[in-house]
């Protein structure tokens, strides 16, 4: 018997390899195949939010918060005689670029005359003018609004 330091051992491949000759394949995109659904549940998806759709779209415009108006502070600057000017500009109700700067400030002194609840109880703000005056001055603005 051969012990194995005496076996001739001959290589399986000497020669080289040819390459096998490639097919011609047409140039075709490669299709992916649909995977079989998985038995697992899915959940539905989610629908967007409209406060996102909206940020989206459209950039937020910061609202302003209403403040409310100082009547006790505009009450005692009207007993103490001050201009309306002075008392828009001390309570901050004046808006120097606006057409009429102290129009918002007149509508709230007209609510104000017809009165307001302040603790409680109704307060008017007295007017500066005779009460013949006022009633005249609303029977112009109704004549004027026909």
């Amino acid at each position: 018997m051969k012990t194995p330091s005496e076996t001739i051992v001959v290589p399986a491949a000497d020669a080289e390899k040819e390459p096998e000759p490639k097919l011609a394949t047409p140039d075709r995109k490669k299709v992916s195949r649909k995977k079989t659904p998985k038995a697992v549940a899915r959940k539905p998806a989610q629908k967007k939010s409209r406060k996102a759709v909206k940020k989206a779209t459209k950039p937020a415009a910061k609202r302003m918060k209403r403040r409310a108006f100082p009547y006790q502070r505009v009450l005692k600057m009207w007993q103490a005689g001050k201009t309306l000017e002075t008392i828009a500009r001390a309570t901050g109700r004046y808006q120097p670029k606006a057409d009429d700067p102290l129009r918002s400030f007149r509508v709230s002194l007209t609510r104000f005359h017809k009165g307001v609840k302040l603790d409680g109880r109704l307060v008017k703000l007295p007017y500066r003018v005779s009460h013949k005056t006022v009633k005249l001055a609303v029977k112009a603005g109704k004549r004027a609004a026909q």
